[in-house]
Order: C-alpha cells, then sequence, then structure tokens
C-alpha cells in the first residue's frame, strides 16, 4: 500500500497594515498613562500584535506604514481625493494628534528591534506596499493581512486572507459571504460604481451596492464585469416602458465627482489594488526589503526590555518581570527565524 502524500508545507507571513492597527490600538487604550504620559497606543498595538503571533504561527511578520504625504500618487489623478480628511499632499502639516504621531515613532522602534521587517515612504499608502507584497507571493506561502481597512479584501485569495480587526475574524474566500452581499470578486467594482465615502472617491449618481444587488442579483454569486453590467443595462432597459434613469447614469457615466467621463477609468486607477500605485524606487527598496537578511547587529530584546521599561509598559503587564518576560515570548520565535535566515544568507 502506498503512503498518502504528505501535506504540503506554507511559510506563514502576517502583515499588518501599521497606521490601522495602531489607530484602533490608540482609541481602544484612551485611558492607559504612565507618568503623566498616554502609551496606550504603543502598548495596544504590541498586545494585539502578539495575540496574532501567539495564535498562529507566522514566519516572517512585515509591517507597512502611511508616509507624510501617502496617497499623492492617487491626489495627482483625482484632486478630490480624501478631501474631506483635509490633508495636504505637498505641505507638510502638524500632526492632529500629536500623542498618536509620537506613538507610531515609538512603535517603529520597537518594531525595528523585534526583527519586524517594515517599510515607509513620504508618499506611499500602506495599501499600495501591502498589494506590491502580495503580487510576489511564492507558491509556498500564505499571508494574512491585519487591517481595518476593507479596501485589502481585494486581494483575497486562497493563499491570503485578511484580519479585520472590527470583525475580530480572518476573512477568506470561503467566509466573505457571511459577512457581506456581494461576491468577494465584486468589491472592486462595486466601490467603481458607487464610490467610497471614507476617501471621498465619487461613483455613478444614484449608485449603492442595494441599487446594484436589485437589478443584478448575480453581483452576490459570481464575478462579475463592468461590461456585464452594461450589457444587461440594455436587457434591463429594453424590457421596461419607461427608462430607469439610476441605470442609465451608469451608461451615460453621470457622477457628481470631478472625473466627468472618465469617471471609471479614474476609479479604476485610484482603487485597483491589483495594480498598486507606486514609484520605480518604491518598488526597489521593496523588493530588496522582501528578502535581504536583517542584520542582528546591535538588536537585542534587552533594548526592548529597557525601552518598555522607560515607556511604563512593564506597569501595565500583569505578573511583574516572569509577566513581560512571558510577554515578549511569542515575538522571540520571530527573532530566532530571522537570525536563522540571516546567518544562513551570511554563510
Amino acid at each position: 500500500m502506498s503512503r498518502p502524500p504528505k501535506s504540503k508545507k506554507y511559510t506563514n507571513t502576517l502583515i499588518v497594515d501599521g497606521d490601522s492597527l495602531l489607530k484602533t490600538a490608540y482609541h481602544g487604550a484612551k485611558n492607559l498613562y504612565y507618568k503623566d504620559t498616554h502609551i496606550g497606543g504603543i502598548f495596544q498595538f504590541l498586545t494585539m500584535l502578539r495575540k496574532c503571533l501567539n495564535e498562529h504561527r507566522y514566519d516572517r511578520v512585515y509591517v507597512f506604514w502611511d508616509g507624510i504625504f501617502s496617497g499623492r500618487l492617487r491626489y495627482d489623478i483625482y484632486k478630490s481625493y480624501k478631501a474631506n480628511r483635509e490633508k495636504n499632499f505637498y505641505i507638510k502639516q502638524e500632526p492632529k494628534d500629536p500623542d498618536l504621531y509620537i506613538q507610531k515613532e515609538r512603535v517603529i522602534q520597537y518594531c525595528e528591534e523585534l526583527f519586524i521587517r517594515q517599510f515607509k515612504d513620504e508618499i506611499i499608502e500602506a495599501d499600495d506596499s501591502i498589494a506590491y507584497y502580495c503580487s510576489k507571493i511564492k507558491e509556498d506561502e500564505k499571508i494574512v493581512i491585519i487591517t481595518n481597512d476593507r479596501d485589502m479584501l481585494q486581494l483575497l485569495n486562497n493563499h491570503i486572507g485578511v484580519y479585520v480587526i472590527n470583525l475580530r475574524k480572518i476573512i477568506t474566500t470561503q467566509n466573505y459571504s457571511e459577512h457581506f452581499n456581494h461576491h468577494y470578486t465584486n468589491i472592486k467594482l462595486l466601490k467603481i460604481l458607487s464610490g467610497d465615502n471614507s476617501d471621498n472617491i465619487k461613483g455613478i449618481k444614484g449608485i449603492s451596492e442595494k441599487t446594484l444587488i436589485k437589478y443584478f442579483p448575480e453581483f452576490t454569486l459570481q464575478s462579475l464585469t463592468l461590461e456585464d453590467i452594461i450589457s444587461k443595462i440594455e436587457i434591463i432597459q429594453s424590457e421596461r416602458k419607461t427608462r430607469l434613469k439610476t441605470l442609465d447614469n451608469i451608461i451615460n457615466k453621470v457622477t457628481v465627482g470631478i472625473q466627468g467621463d472618465s469617471v471609471f477609468e479614474v476609479n479604476e486607477k485610484i482603487i485597483n489594488l491589483h495594480q498598486p500605485l507606486l514609484t520605480e524606487s518604491a518598488k526597489t527598496e521593496l523588493d530588496h526589503l522582501f528578502d535581504i537578511p536583517i542584520d542582528p547587529e546591535d538588536r537585542t530584546t534587552k533594548n526592548v526590555i529597557k525601552m518598555m521599561l522607560e515607556d511604563g509598559l512593564t506597569m501595565a503587564i500583569p505578573g511583574g518581570r516572569d509577566g513581560y518576560i512571558n510577554f515578549l515570548q511569542p515575538f522571540l520565535r520571530i527573532i530566532k527565524k530571522e537570525k536563522n535566515y540571516f546567518n544562513k544568507k551570511k554563510n
């Protein structure tokens, strides 16, 4: 009798949308202070990351951050991008929340010491860096992305899942329909047609997810294209005594945004994460980050513990010394793997 084939071994990668996780951490621990300094963002970020590392065996961790002018590449295509947030994409502004800014810089320092790979470019959004990584996924790799940004769900496939923070669950191609009303492959099309209020992206006038499902029920069941939608509109309208203006708005590209007749082309460019917006220099830096071993020189858990003592994190962790040593255990596995990778490349 022949032996059953061995199950394939995968490399498991954890990708963190840094700003998304930090904002959730920061607002979730508003009352945590040490010596009159708010430390809730730092503590909760590390706690949430630790929880993920403790529950699943990851081989490598990346944290991608928004730069100070992140989104400029989209703004250059669509001048109303994030206008609802009053963001300036060319002139440096004082941080709206200095505490959050300070804690972000401190979390970056922690991640450096913990051998966590990081990337930040001043004009690149974390979404695009994450999407670029996912476009380079290896055949024997599985990825989980931590974020609250549902744009990331565009990247779902059989090897990529998205842990949506406020849902507290990893969303996959298998369970997507339990949480969302459309087929998982149609999220990009949904945003192109209906827009995205959070980023001030305007879609077709009168079009919402509810409208699309009402007239195109297959939107919930299978992958559709814009051409599929337009073709069916002609059929729907031909069977009616009076034409539906809302559906004609799709054909006529009627939008309240500044895109005009280019609404589909513009929205495709700024929404589609399968074509991430990156500079060539950013791509080069990212390619370098993905494969280069992390040099362990000057990185040590002693530095981490010193920082934890300085910031008062050790006071927030129960159990005294044993408590914060235990707190670091899940990170130590990542450190060990990165050190082994460095030594392997060195030799």
